[in-house]
């Protein structure tokens, strides 16, 4: 870890932007958007999708821009870019603009997620390979934390305008990081070697058994945690009338401990396999999901935000060391942005399905029922191939 250990700070950082900064905190910030903007629950679902459907988009040139250009280069434009796209987003006043803003900010956190992520599964040993892909994930997790007493701090002064002044200061952060981390990502670009071999048939991959496998696991968690992310909060306010000091408590408590799930899971699938620990994962997802179902005191939120936390940044980990060792290294960013591209619909049917299902049902009960099914139809589906390979991995 020690000869990596600058690689790794500098994913960390990357992350706390690109996904911390740029997606993991909208579910703060929703309620005071939701007023501000005069919008329902299926628009406040939309306006997330907007994000994920600009993440799929930017997943479908990952493999192809990561070839061109390379870690580096590809990340300090993306981030750069994303940044102003966030800052826009702050001023703008119309919804339209907002969701199409939004969308910009998802395609190249895209772009910047798949090279990050790429790239450490390529460098690290196979033997700590699950570990610094978890580290990298405890950027959102700070993400998400800084997030919890900012709003509320910014609530005090601009109400429900906050959290244009918030979003704007997280977009000024995002630009800073990008200008920071260009003098650290000189020194991890890819050689020339791994970017030459980045180039592969689409559909010999898609069809592959084990891609299908993956692929299907990971749009299991895409469709669930986005649903958690995105509504935990609004949920609180609505369906158990926390006021926002309390519900900014909840989602402190899910980021300090997501800060722990990536390097915990992933020391983890180390020792005792991928397959059994994602099993692990999505059953801990099931009874926090299941908790928000069901109509139980508010003091059971303290439970589920913390199963969620700490096992929310597993998944993504995970999949990415998956990917490496089941296909190859030099395939690494070609296959696992195919994967994520499964990954990113399940994202895109949640936020808007959810919205959608609490708008006719006056209840968010029933969106987090169906994250439930989900976490749970994929925990029997890891189970199945634990059993079927007869493998640790």
């Amino acid at each position: 870890m020690k000869k990596h250990i600058f690689a790794i700070f500098t994913g960390i950082l990357v992350l706390f932007a690109c996904l911390g900064l740029g997606r993991f905190v909208f579910g703060m910030l929703l309620p005071d958007m939701k007023i501000d903007l005069s919008m329902s629950i299926t628009q406040a679902g939309f306006l997330g999708t907007s994000n994920f459907i600009g993440y799929l988009c930017g997943l479908i040139f990952a493999g192809t821009f990561y070839t061109k250009f390379g870690a580096a280069k590809l990340i300090i434009r993306s981030l750069l870019t994303q940044g102003v796209a966030m800052l826009l987003m702050a001023m703008s006043t119309n919804y339209l603009q907002i969701a199409f803003l939004y969308f910009l900010s998802g395609f190249f956190g895209a772009l910047t997620t798949i090279s990050i992520m790429s790239y450490i599964t390529q460098i690290v040993p196979k033997n700590i390979r699950g570990k610094a892909a978890g580290i990298l994930y405890t950027g959102g997790g700070f993400a998400i934390v800084l997030s919890g007493y900012t709003v509320p701090f910014m609530e005090i002064f601009y109400g429900i305008a906050s959290w244009r002044f918030t979003w704007g200061i997280f977009a000024i952060m995002t630009i800073l990081i990008a200008l920071i981390v260009k003098f650290g990502l000189k020194a991890i670009v890819p050689n020339q070697t791994i970017q030459q071999t980045e180039k592969h048939d689409y559909f010999a991959i898609i069809k592959d058994k084990k891609f299908i496998q993956i692929g299907g696991l990971y749009f299991c968690f895409g469709i669930t945690y986005v649903i958690y992310i995105t509504f935990f909060v609004l949920a609180s306010v609505d369906k158990w009338h926390i006021n926002t000091d309390l519900s900014a408590s909840f989602w402190i408590l899910l980021g300090f401990l997501s800060m722990f799930s990536g390097p915990l899971f992933g020391i983890l699938s180390d020792k005792i396999g991928r397959y059994k620990t994602v099993s692990i994962v999505f059953f801990i997802q099931t009874i926090s999901n299941l908790i928000m179902a069901l109509n139980l005191p508010a003091s059971s939120l303290w439970i589920s935000a913390s199963l969620f936390g700490i096992s929310v940044w597993a998944i993504p980990s995970i999949m990415a060391v998956l990917t490496a060792e089941t296909f190859g290294i030099e395939k690494t960013a070609s296959v696992f942005s195919k994967i994520t591209l499964v990954f990113a619909l399940g994202q895109i049917l949640g936020p808007i399905g959810a919205g959608y299902i609490t708008d006719l049902s006056h209840d968010f009960s029933y969106a987090f029922g169906l994250s439930s099914a989900f976490t749970f139809l994929a925990f029997l589906f890891s189970l199945f191939l634990i059993i079927k390979n007869k493998s640790l991995i």
